[in-house]
């Protein structure tokens, strides 16, 4: 009778009971850390709308209602008044629709403020964009909307375009909608 064989059985025992209590003690850790506040890393640059918010669910102060979002995605500059820093914005998200090439025609855009007026915003930058009033419980901000109404990104009206256009890339590549 073989001796070795005994021994090699309990090593490979020994070996899974080691993964195993390597992982789970492993992913332990990581929620720990997460709990206390560590960060993990992300890939993207806007802020996640929190709490998650459709469009549908949103109170709009006109009445045409709700915009249609079905089968586009849409990048919504919302300011209260449209000024010098919502002009420059917007001729930003210009821009930014110009440089995704091929996927533009997957993109709208809308200024929605307080009053449903342009303000300085040129008709250069009026192609493509709905002037709308914005519902009072979004902040001032650039969002991005997918094609279901869900609003994805929020990101301050004084963020350059490249961290936006660097996330809208990346969603419209992932995405198998809109």
């Amino acid at each position: 009778m073989d001796k070795s064989a005994p021994n090699k059985g309990r090593r490979q025992l020994l070996v899974l009971f080691g993964i195993a209590f390597f992982s789970l003690g492993a992913s332990w850790l990581l929620y720990l850390g997460t709990q206390s506040g560590w960060q993990m890393g992300t890939t993207n640059n806007g802020e996640f709308v929190d709490p998650p918010l459709n469009v549908g669910s949103l109170v709009w102060p006109d009445e045409l209602g709700a915009i249609e979002t079905r089968g586009k995605w849409w990048l919504w500059m919302v300011t209260p008044v449209c000024e010098n820093e919502c002009g420059k914005t917007m001729h930003d998200l210009r821009s930014l629709h110009t440089l995704l090439n091929k996927e533009a025609h997957r993109v709208s855009r809308a200024l929605l403020t307080a009053d449903g007026t342009a303000g300085v915003v040129t008709a250069l930058e009026m192609d493509k964009v709905s002037l709308r009033m914005a519902p009072p419980t979004l902040q001032p901000g650039v969002y991005i909307v997918d094609p279901h109404g869900n609003l994805v990104f929020r990101y301050p009206v004084s963020t350059p375009p490249k961290p936006v256009l660097e996330d809208l890339k990346r969603l419209l590549k992932l995405s198998q909608i809109g």
